[in-house]
């Protein structure tokens, strides 16, 4: 966490300044996932971080990265989860290492942290004001923390391996079928593996993502974890 600095949230409304919280969107599996994006700003890409447009730059405190309810894609694909660009909540370290690596090799870079549920203003620590939406805007190079404490209440919600609605540039390599056998086992779906083909798992995740959005106990996030910690053990044998 030390080499963390803040988030970032962009908004051009004015009426920011009073606001309580920020808000998710609406659930939505044809356009992006219904969250609240923000940047994330270490102390490697705090010069090059290319940040979401906005005249209004709302800083937040790091200490939300404690709490369960988001996800990180290293570049930003309309908050969409994938195999080989998404990290999740006990990955942190993995991504604050692949970003760094990720910084040396691009001049610039555009990551995306998603939380999955409102979040409230007593976590900002500062609002800065852009005087032309396109002048370039130094980040402070600081650590920002607040004493609200994070909220370990919240569930995630990770059943959204949607990738074929990211209609942006520069696509990335599909995810394989063992990724969204994966994702098939986090919504309990039964079926076997010999049964299983790409374009059927994501029809049935489909199927069950809202109401698992609407009640994120019922995900098997352990099968999730072990895929995950599985693949990183291979990649480093």
């Amino acid at each position: 966490m030390e080499d963390i600095y803040y988030l970032v949230h962009t908004t051009d409304d004015p009426k920011c300044l009073n606001w309580t919280e920020l808000r998710t969107s609406k659930f939505n599996m044809n356009h992006q996932f219904p969250g609240i994006y923000f940047s994330l700003i270490t102390k490697d890409n705090i010069e090059t971080e290319s940040i979401y447009s906005g005249k209004y730059i709302l800083i937040f405190s790091k200490n939300l990265l404690h709490q369960k309810n988001y996800h990180i894609n290293l570049v930003d694909y309309n908050g969409i989860i994938t195999e080989k660009n998404t990290y999740f909540p006990w990955m942190l370290n993995n991504f604050i290492s692949d970003h760094k690596e990720l910084c040396v090799r691009k001049r610039t870079t555009m990551n995306e942290i998603v939380f999955h549920d409102n979040i409230d203003m007593k976590y900002c620590c500062c609002v800065n004001i852009r005087n032309r939406i396109d002048e370039d805007y130094l980040l402070p190079n600081m650590q920002f923390e607040n004493n609200m404490l994070p909220d370990m209440t919240k569930i995630p919600f990770f059943c959204f391996p949607f990738e074929y609605i990211y209609t942006g540039r520069n696509p990335l390599p599909k995810s394989s079928i063992e990724w969204y056998i994966a994702m098939s086992k986090i919504a309990n779906i039964d079926d076997t593996l010999d049964t299983l083909d790409t374009l059927d798992t994501i029809e049935k995740i489909k199927e069950k993502a809202e109401y698992l959005y609407n009640n994120r106990s019922k995900q098997n996030i352990k099968a999730l974890r072990y895929f995950v910690t599985s693949r990183l053990f291979l990649n480093k044998n």
